[in-house]
């Protein structure tokens, strides 16, 4: 046996007591083992005496995540000892599974005594539509949200729950995660459009839905985190069933033993995993599946692609998006279109959500009441009848010219003379672009940021091309939308869509 020191390494644990008892009958739930409520003396008793080792902890801050076979917080002392639990100073924080179905005013009650404990406090909260309405499960969620607790709200993807659960995304504060746990059990696969359905509700979908390979040499568990029973037996995770300690006994086995799982099929088996890509998007808070959210100051966003569809539509998700992240800081657009062209894709109502931004690749800046314009001649002696010639100007300087050339000689001699010209040319048959040679789009960004002061490790920019990754690595949060080139995926810290912004991102003091 290890002494206790090596137990001291833990920062994480997963407890779970004997309640094997749910208030909820859910036909899919492997935790409503059990329709009626059965005797709590031994869970209670089990319960205290986990409280009661923490109380006596030595080594460093606790996470503590309380994770039942059924319901918990519809018993008061579990409702107690949580809240007993943060006020100790080594507990860091504490979260609960739960269905919410308690009262969440009379619990919210049991802190007034103590009101300052409610930041430590997360809330897992798993929806049930066949116990319970939309109505009823966000009233209570939204009710400890606006207290002050940390919350994300969860579903299993039922495919025959897919409208409920899109109105439980629309009833919901855009600021809180909802997560989608794959279904087991299905006798036949998900179709191509259910998991386009539940990717579009949580972005992170795919990762539930396929399980990650078990590998022990990066897993946490059983290092800094663990999972505990009501014995005190100590385990890598829920998943695992090799015991490697008792938490009562201060006891570790050395060396510690692989779980033997091939896969980790669960959320709390994978985000165990240390280079999992939850770790990178979520931040620490991918414990308590809840985002981290660090601040952001100002949004940039390209247009085509990023905020437009296939058909150069702006969805009404994402226009929704937009207005409510509009109300806290500052959007831009950084793209290739002129300003014309970006108000016609946006429409006028949505382009005035923005505050300016880089256009045609920085050859125009308009920002906080500046701009900054960069200037393009257009070449003489074209042949007008075979080239059609838009002129992109801003307060009568033209910054870009767009050039359509259906004659393929003339294509070819027009940019035989550009090539001689200063200026950057984009060709894509039969379209010809000029801007000014010195512009592009990262340059664009890093002299808004620097004229406006925005700190670059908080600012945002959400793109979907490759060609967006040279701005984008200029500042800490590079966002890549879910339909975005795969490269680009591979790169950027986040891929997320536009319309999920606010789960995981903070806009606001």
């Amino acid at each position: 046996m290890k002494n206790e020191g090596d137990l001291l390494s833990i920062k994480r644990i997963y407890y779970r007591g004997k309640l094997n008892s749910c208030n909820y009958t859910c036909s899919y739930c492997p935790f409503g083992k059990k329709s009626h409520l059965t005797a709590t003396t031994q869970d209670e008793q089990a319960w205290n005496r986990f409280i009661t080792a923490i109380e006596q902890w030595q080594g460093g801050p606790l996470q503590l995540f309380i994770i039942p076979y059924g319901e918990a917080l519809i018993h008061r002392y579990y409702r107690k000892g949580i809240i007993h639990l943060a006020a100790l100073p080594q507990v860091a924080g504490i979260s609960c599974q739960t269905n919410l179905s308690f009262s969440a005013d009379e619990w919210l009650d049991e802190f007034s005594a103590t009101p300052t404990l409610i930041s430590k406090i997360k809330i897992w909260a798993s929806f049930h539509p066949e116990m319970t309405s939309v109505e009823s499960f966000v009233r209570r969620l939204h009710t400890l949200y606006n207290a002050g607790i940390q919350v994300c709200a969860g579903a299993v993807g039922n495919p025959m729950a897919k409208s409920v659960l899109s109105d439980l995304r629309n009833a919901l504060l855009p600021d809180i995660y909802l997560f989608i746990n794959a279904m087991q059990g299905l006798k036949s696969p998900l179709s191509v459009e259910d998991i386009r359905f539940f990717t579009q509700l949580d972005n992170l979908f795919e990762y539930d839905l396929k399980n990650a390979s078990a590998q022990w040499d990066i897993c946490s568990g059983g290092r800094s985190s663990c999972f505990i029973d009501w014995k005190g037996d100590i385990f890598a995770c829920p998943r695992s069933q090799v015991k490697i300690g008792n938490f009562y006994q201060n006891q570790m086995l050395a060396p510690l033993l692989p779980c033997r799982r091939k896969v980790c099929d669960c959320y709390i088996a994978f985000s165990n995993l240390t280079n999992h890509p939850l770790h990178r998007i979520m931040g620490a808070g991918a414990f308590w599946r809840i985002p981290d959210k660090p601040f952001i100051t100002s949004v940039f966003f390209d247009v085509d692609g990023t905020l437009t569809d296939a058909q150069g539509r702006v969805s009404e998700s994402y226009a929704h998006a937009l207005r409510y992240i509009a109300q806290f800081v500052p959007l831009y657009l950084a793209t290739s279109l002129s300003m014309q062209q970006a108000r016609r894709k946006l429409g006028k109502a949505l382009f005035s959500l923005f505050e300016g931004g880089v256009f045609a690749d920085g050859g125009l800046l308009v920002y906080g009441g500046q701009s900054r314009c960069m200037p393009v001649e257009l070449l003489l002696d074209i042949n007008e009848e075979s080239a059609k010639i838009t002129a992109h100007s801003y307060e009568g300087q033209v910054y870009k010219y767009s050039m359509l050339v259906y004659d393929k000689e003339e294509r070819i001699n027009i940019l035989s003379r550009l090539k001689e010209k200063p200026y950057q040319v984009f060709y894509k048959p039969p379209l010809i672009t000029v801007i000014h040679k010195d512009v592009d789009k990262r340059k664009g960004v890093l002299h808004i940021c620097k004229a406006l002061a925005f700190p670059l490790d908080q600012v945002l920019i959400v793109g979907n091309s490759l060609k967006d990754w040279e701005m984008m690595s200029v500042v800490s949060h590079s966002c890549a939308v879910m339909n975005a080139e795969p490269l680009l995926k591979e790169r950027a810290r986040y891929t997320l869509n536009p319309d999920r912004l606010a789960a995981f991102f903070r806009f606001r003091e």
